[in-house]
């Protein structure tokens, strides 16, 4: 895929059958859905494409099994663990086991129970790791890739500190990271955000790009920020001037650098680089009409910068970039968002080319399908 440019002509009718089908998002990837901290003895429903999943903690190992008993459709999260390495449904004692998903006793039929000797009586099991702090399920066809495909490696760095934060939002997924590829939103939505208050955000942002690189896994966002005043036909000068923020740090002669780093990658996943950390924005799609927002902050330090940096997270960096910034400010626009039908302008240059990259390089079928 070549780069894509701002040139008004990217934003026209739409060419990506695959992305607009995706309701329930791309599957044959890893997804984040928990902290790995969350998940105890006491099972926990989530849903992942769309799919119900229960998952269960065994001897420190993550398991995940289908959230349904195919008894009487009881969620198997509901269910109680009477043995080791088993699930238990909490109607009948219809029990399973944990690895495999199979049948392994119907307590109240007694020991000999002819039913757990049929094969087809199973709950589809899923594939399990943890890394970086979360859970990771796979969804998708077999035989499944290494989690590691799917997970940014500087989370995996043997020095990352990793915080991470799992909240469950309205809006469909797409929508989520549209909102977070989309480059001018952040002009305006985020002007007055507590996290920017010290901060001369630019108004505007010409010669938008998105260019692949790391061996194609990445789309790397590029632009001219524009931090002057602009003249208004008709309404006047914005934005406004504040005496308390201060410029970018870095310059390329007169010209500021804008100071962060976007990076988007497959299957819903932003890197956004600040000065001295990185945040992974991870957008994993639930049912058309929620998702998971998977923030995973990360520095990598040891010893005492590690627990400087998790008392600068949990102190400010937290609330006012995760919960003000990502929660309510932008949870409000994509749960209220309503597309298509839509009106595309040149800064969504970078909405279009990040369909056209799911459409043209996301994971299909290992059989081909």
């Amino acid at each position: 895929m070549n780069e894509v440019q701002s040139t008004g002509e990217e934003v026209g009718d739409r060419v990506w059958p695959r992305y607009d089908e995706a309701t329930l998002g791309l599957r044959h990837y890893w997804y984040p859905v928990l902290e790995s901290r969350r998940l105890r003895k006491q099972p926990r429903p989530v849903t992942l494409l769309g799919e119900k999943i229960v998952l269960v903690r065994e001897g420190g190992q993550a398991f995940a099994l289908n959230d349904r008993c195919p008894h009487r459709g009881i969620p198997l999260s509901m269910g109680r663990r009477e043995f080791p390495g088993k699930l238990t449904c909490v109607f009948h004692g219809w029990t399973f086991d944990l690895a495999s998903g199979e049948l392994v006793a119907a307590l109240t039929d007694g020991p000999d129970s002819p039913v757990c000797a049929t094969a087809e009586v199973k709950v589809q099991s899923y594939p399990v790791e943890e890394r970086a702090g979360l859970i990771w399920v796979y969804v998708g066809d077999e035989p499944h890739p290494p989690v590691e495909d799917d997970i940014p490696e500087n989370l995996l760095k043997p020095n990352a500190v990793v915080e991470p934060m799992v909240d469950l939002r309205k809006g469909n997924w797409r929508y989520a990271m549209e909102t977070a590829v989309d480059i001018s939103h952040a002009k305006y939505l985020h002007r007055r955000t507590p996290f920017y208050f010290f901060s001369h955000v630019p108004g505007y942002q010409t010669n938008v790009r998105m260019t692949p690189l790391g061996g194609g896994i990445w789309l790397n966002r590029t632009s001219t920020p524009e931090y002057t005043q602009g003249d208004y036909p008709g309404i006047g000068k914005w934005p406004p001037k504040y005496f308390w923020k201060r410029g970018p740090k870095q310059k390329i002669g007169d010209q500021p650098i804008y100071p962060r780093q976007f990076w988007a990658r497959l299957p819903a996943i932003l890197s956004v680089q600040h000065y001295t950390w990185h945040d992974y924005q991870i957008f994993v799609p639930v049912d058309e009409n929620h998702h998971l927002t998977v923030l995973a902050s990360v520095r990598w330090t040891r010893g005492l910068g590690a627990w400087l940096w998790r008392l600068r997270f949990w102190t400010y960096l937290r609330f006012l970039h995760h919960i003000v910034l990502n929660r309510w400010e932008d949870g409000d626009v994509i749960a209220a968002m309503d597309s298509p039908p839509e009106q595309l302008f040149r800064p969504d240059t970078a909405i279009v080319a990040w369909r056209r990259w799911c459409d043209e390089k996301a994971r299909r079928s290992p059989s081909g399908s």
